[in-house]
């Protein structure tokens, strides 16, 4: 089992003494653990989708977003994960 950085347990400690369900987080180990503990975890896709369905992005904002986030930044993130996330985006227009 990995350990958990210190500002990793203490942003889960947080939200627990706060009442705050949901842990904005891209790592694995930390994601397990916050379900583990009731909290629901979202990553970087999760904030994309989010932003548009609550209208902060437009498609054509958060498709390049997605993109970006596969292609050019360093979280590490695969073509099948952006794809999920981009139908998702693409179920709100049929909602």
């Amino acid at each position: 089992m990995q350990t958990l950085h210190r500002g990793e347990v203490a942003a889960i400690a947080l939200c627990r003494s706060l009442a705050i369900e949901v842990l904005l987080t891209d790592d694995m180990a930390v994601r397990r653990a916050a379900r583990t503990l009731g909290l629901r975890p979202v990553g970087s896709l999760g904030v994309v989708v989010r932003a548009y369905k609550t209208g902060v992005l437009s498609l054509p904002e958060a498709d390049v977003i997605l993109d970006d986030l596969c292609s050019r930044s360093s979280l590490y993130v695969t073509r099948a994960i952006v794809e999920m996330a981009v139908e998702e985006l693409r179920r709100r227009l049929d909602e």
